[in-house]
């Protein structure tokens, strides 16, 4: 999980919202500027999205931080909304598809929680804040088996990548090259015309930092 940094809500929700009555209904627009703020990676388990997965009919969702049903006055508000994976990609649910109407703490658009937030070597993400840290499991299911091998993966990606470069150079790994792919994961990347951030990059760039404090 990584910090969503919000920008400004579309002009036609902007417009919607004037309207008599309006509800919240899902819109493409919304969905193409949620995408675009969050480099195309779900915002609770950073699988790349648009994604399709087994049992599902669809390929993302707009997830309401606070449950339309139980905060009927946050339904409109852009602020409230972040861009989420279908939810099903093992044998069970997880991000918003196990969270259903359940108020959480836990937000992707809170610094606080981010700081919170540290992950092993064997792909486990937890909080150091005991609610958060429930919520994370019990209600979002984060940890579940194939998500945290996905996340065990790709850190493994990285450091056989890290490794070859150190082989070449004949040489410990340095700051220069440490920071050199901390930064690749911390910032958008283009493809194919679009800003993305690479899948399960909360494990790179926390194993990263960890690696760089203590040089």
């Amino acid at each position: 999980m990584i910090l969503i940094k919000k920008q400004s809500e579309p002009h036609q929700w902007t417009a919607y919202k004037k309207t008599t009555g309006a509800t919240y209904q899902s819109q493409s627009y919304l969905s193409a500027s949620l995408l675009e703020e969050q480099g195309y990676i779900c915002a609770y388990c950073m699988r790349r999205i648009p994604c399709k997965d087994s049992l599902c009919n669809e390929d993302h969702r707009i997830e309401h931080i606070n449950p339309r049903s139980k905060y009927p006055d946050n339904q409109l508000d852009y602020n409230n909304m972040v861009i989420v994976c279908p939810g099903h990609m093992g044998d069970n649910d997880h991000c918003d598809r196990s969270k259903g109407d359940k108020k959480i703490n836990l937000s992707p658009l809170n610094s606080s929680v981010i700081q919170t937030i540290s992950y092993g070597n064997n792909g486990l993400i937890k909080s150091s804040n005991p609610v958060w840290n429930r919520e994370l499991n019990d209600i979002l299911n984060l940890n579940d088996k194939v998500l945290v091998k996905a996340r065990k993966t790709t850190l493994e990606a990285i450091i056989k990548q890290l490794n070859i470069k150190k082989k070449e150079k004949k040489d410990k790994w340095t700051k220069n090259m440490l920071k050199k792919y901390l930064d690749r994961y911390q910032e958008k990347h283009s493809d194919n015309g679009k800003k993305k951030y690479y899948p399960y990059c909360g494990i790179v760039i926390y194993y990263l930092q960890k690696k760089l404090t203590k040089m």
